[in-house]
């Protein structure tokens, strides 16, 4: 997830704060008839969410574009640099959502219900809106901890214990998991964070790998799961199984109006849609069991329970975000 801070020193020139649009037009919607949706989210769950949009909304055709969380704000960056405004909608990861609103990337639109969601994901600018928000869990495979008489870890102080030596997988690009035991212990969560990284963990390149690898065996267990990938492994028969540490670090995915959308009121029509309560249910049930903030809306409570203690992870500036980063890369001992 690297985001590099001259890109976005550069990026910053672009910076202007917009007035906060009014409602979409829905006959203007239909006039537009296309709405174009940059995102982070995985292809097969776009296309399950871009279809029902699509079934709800007949005349409106979803066009998406998958991009990695590293590709996303410099695809917008780059296009709005050279005055090419091809997105209407974007969504990703909040450190880079938060970095392009620093790079003046998006209109400021606020959502029908706001005041539904639960405090800290929605923008007060105006900026974004909480898409979904991703939970970072302990899983575990049950045949490889049998097979090393290993108990299931119930903390991630665990994975620096002697017997856990080289037994366990770590995603290299989880800066969110190292943003998150900083926040929670700002005295002591340096120092767990390079005791887990001195434990010879077995790295791994994203989420996907890192639950993937998990099943097949490839190590017992990792402290940087996602908790609705993890559930749907588990719910598909895989060797997964997981648990939600106290406090549950999530981290949020925001969805945002692009910086003069072509086609403002289809982009604003989607928007109300994917975040209101029909939205919402739709992604928690059948668009790939995302996590919703929003309080009218029932989630899988194996995934997230509002009343397990959660930590809503911080984002950081461009400037912080490249210093944590590189913290975190050196701990793991990865080139800067």
């Amino acid at each position: 997830m690297s985001l590099r801070s001259g890109l976005f020193r550069i990026a910053l020139a672009l910076c202007v704060i917009p007035a906060l649009l009014a409602a979409a037009d829905p006959g203007a919607a239909k006039k537009e008839g296309v709405v174009v949706w940059y995102a982070t989210m995985e292809t097969k769950d776009m296309n399950a969410t871009a279809n029902e949009f699509m079934r709800t909304h007949p005349g409106i055709t979803v066009q998406f574009l998958r991009l990695g969380s590293s590709q996303l704000p410099a695809r917008v960056v780059t296009e709005q640099r050279g005055g090419k405004y091809n997105a209407d909608v974007v969504s990703g990861d909040f450190l880079q959502v938060n970095q392009l609103v620093q790079a003046g990337a998006f209109d400021s639109y606020r959502i029908p219900g706001s005041d539904k969601f639960i405090k800290g994901t929605v923008d007060p600018k105006g900026y974004w809106t909480n898409l979904y928000q991703n939970t970072t869990v302990i899983a575990w495979n049950p045949q490889r901890l049998a097979a090393d008489h290993l108990k299931a870890p119930t903390s991630y102080a665990d994975f620096a214990k002697p017997e856990w030596k080289g037994k366990f997988g770590f995603d290299i690009g989880a800066v969110n998991w190292y943003m998150g035991v900083l926040q929670q212990n700002k005295t002591g969560g340096a120092d767990l964070a390079k005791r887990i990284a001195d434990n010879a963990p077995v790295k791994t390149t994203g989420h996907t790998q890192t639950i993937t690898s998990l099943e097949t065996g490839e190590f017992d267990a990792t402290p940087t799961a996602y908790g609705y990938m993890a559930f749907q492994e588990k719910h598909a028969g895989k060797a997964v199984d997981f648990m939600n540490p106290t406090p549950v670090f999530l981290t949020l995915t925001p969805i945002a109006l692009a910086k003069n959308a072509p086609h403002p009121n289809a982009a604003r029509t989607f928007i109300d849609w994917i975040t209101s309560q029909e939205g919402q249910t739709f992604l928690v049930k059948h668009g790939g069991g995302q996590v919703s903030s929003r309080t009218d809306v029932d989630n899988n409570s194996a995934v997230f329970d509002p009343k397990h203690p959660f930590l809503l992870l911080d984002a950081p500036d461009a400037a912080q975000y490249n210093a944590l980063e590189e913290q975190f890369r050196a701990l793991l001992g990865l080139p800067g």
